[in-house]
């Protein structure tokens, strides 16, 4: 029961990572540069309704998921 629930959780992340290359492909999430506290790569997303500006890449997978954009450094 464990290896199916690792099984799924590798699934659902592999989901989300090739969501968020395909968004950038599109041009909804634009790369904008690291940030120079954290060293972190910071994105630009661009929704029907709004833009979201100096997101990580976390933040971003965290909307994917959820479908509501959260600032939040300690995503990873």
């Amino acid at each position: 029961m464990k290896i199916l629930f690792f099984a799924a959780m590798l699934m659902a992340e592999h989901c989300v990572s090739t969501q968020f290359k395909e968004m950038q492909d599109d041009g909804l999430v634009v790369y904008e540069g690291m940030d120079e506290d954290t060293g972190k790569a910071m994105y630009t997303i661009f929704l029907p309704d709004t833009t979201i500006e100096y997101a990580y890449e976390a933040e971003v997978k965290q909307y994917i998921k959820t479908n509501q954009f959260q600032y939040n450094d300690f995503l990873k």
